[in-house]
This record gives C-alpha cells, sequence and structure tokens, in this order.
C-alpha cells in the first residue's frame, strides 16, 4: 500500500478551522455594536430557529459546557433578550424563551449572518456556493457520528 504524505493545506479540518476562524471574526464584527459575543449569537438564533428551549438542547448546538452556557443566558436574560420559565410538566425545570426584543434583536442579528455569509462565498458562483452548502451538509452528518 502506497503511504501518501500529508498535507495541511489538503486537510478538510485546516479549511473549517479557518473559515471559522474568520467567520467568527466577521461576525463578532457586527456582533460589537450590539453588545454580543458570538456564543450569545449562537444562543438566540437556536431559540428563534431550532425550537430550542432548554439549556440541555442549547448545548448541542453550541461547544461550550453547562458552566459556561448558564453565564451567557444570565448575561442575556440580564439584557431583557431572553427570560426562564417553568415547565408545566417539570417544575424543577425551566424553559429558556425569547422576549419581544429577543425576537426583533434575533431577527436583525440573521441579517448580520447572511451578510457574512455572502462576505464569505463572494468568490463563488451561485450555483457553486448552492454546491458547497450540500456538501457541508453531508459532511456536518458524517461527522454527527463522530
Amino acid at each position: 500500500m502506497e503511504k501518501k504524505e500529508f498535507k495541511l493545506e489538503e486537510s478538510f479540518g485546516y479549511h473549517f478551522n479557518i473559515i471559522f476562524i474568520n467567520t467568527k471574526r466577521l461576525m463578532e464584527i457586527r456582533l460589537k455594536s450590539y453588545n454580543l459575543t458570538h456564543l450569545q449569537f449562537s444562543i438566540l438564533i437556536n431559540l428563534y430557529k431550532n425550537n430550542v428551549t432548554t439549556q440541555k438542547e442549547l448545548l448541542k448546538f453550541t461547544y461550550g459546557d453547562e458552566t459556561s452556557i448558564t453565564r451567557l443566558i444570565d448575561r442575556l436574560e440580564k439584557k431583557g433578550y431572553l427570560q426562564r420559565k417553568k415547565c408545566t410538566d417539570d417544575k424543577r425545570k425551566k424553559k429558556i424563551v425569547l422576549t419581544q426584543s429577543g425576537a426583533a434583536l434575533t431577527e436583525k442579528l440573521i441579517l448580520c449572518a447572511v451578510k457574512v455569509n455572502k462576505e464569505l462565498t463572494e468568490n463563488l458562483e451561485e450555483e457553486e456556493a448552492e454546491q458547497l452548502l450540500r456538501l457541508l451538509q453531508k459532511v456536518t452528518l458524517s461527522s454527527n457520528k463522530a
């Protein structure tokens, strides 16, 4: 069997990492005027779009631990963007819901995310961007098995 030399510039992980870093940087620039971080944005967007309602569910969509998620939720709650409500079926659990101002802000932030996506794909034709998204979705499914 032929041994293939590892080339960093041909590694998926290398490119995913660079894209993540640049995407985070671009989002942080836009979020600065709202006094938010990309992790706070992640919480807001997941509450808004993914029907996430608990802290445990939020952990699946962010790369934090329970303590950091708790602090992020606390900060967003102090800013008035979300609130904790008791679950009707289990009084020990708390649902996390967006407030009206949190939902309105998230709608504005979605526009920021759309602009960032356009910037990231400005060197691609529309068909290429659509194909890239389909391929990334497949890679995401594969990576979720790990």
